[in-house]
């Protein structure tokens, strides 16, 4: 166990924070690409149908009768749930930088290709726990 020390906290980490924000953007993007795959799948056998001369009206009727408005939402939200974790991580990648490495913000946005205003938003952590992500 090592503690984990910041110019606004200090508290014990059992696990590698890096590690388990690698594994929520991984898991995220799993289940981003069953959810993409599975509206992608009802668009295929839309156009098989329509390929086989149904008309586009029964093609369309058909893809909402199968849940088609839910699989395209489902996929959407599963995305934002990917970028979210996302920046969940590359907020704790600022915030490393920074209070572990001993770099400014300015270097941090230099090395991340961000604006300094980005990496200072990525930095606060009251912004993050005010959008829900800790």
């Amino acid at each position: 166990m090592r503690w984990w020390i910041c110019a606004r906290c200090e508290y014990r980490m059992t696990e590698d924070w890096f590690a388990g924000a690698v594994e929520r953007v991984a898991g995220a993007g799993r289940q981003a690409c069953v959810a993409i795959e599975s509206a992608v799948g009802a668009l295929r056998e839309g156009l098989e149908a329509r390929e086989a001369g149904r008309s586009v009206v029964d093609v369309v009727d058909e893809l909402i009768r199968a849940g088609g408005r839910e699989t395209r939402l489902d996929a959407a939200e599963a995305f934002r749930e990917y970028e979210r974790a996302i920046g969940s991580m590359r907020a704790g990648v600022v915030r490393a930088l920074v209070d572990e490495g001993g770099l400014s913000l300015t270097d941090v946005a230099k090395r991340m290709k961000i604006s300094r205003q980005a990496a200072a938003r990525l930095y606060d952590p009251v912004r993050e726990r005010d959008e829900g992500h800790i």
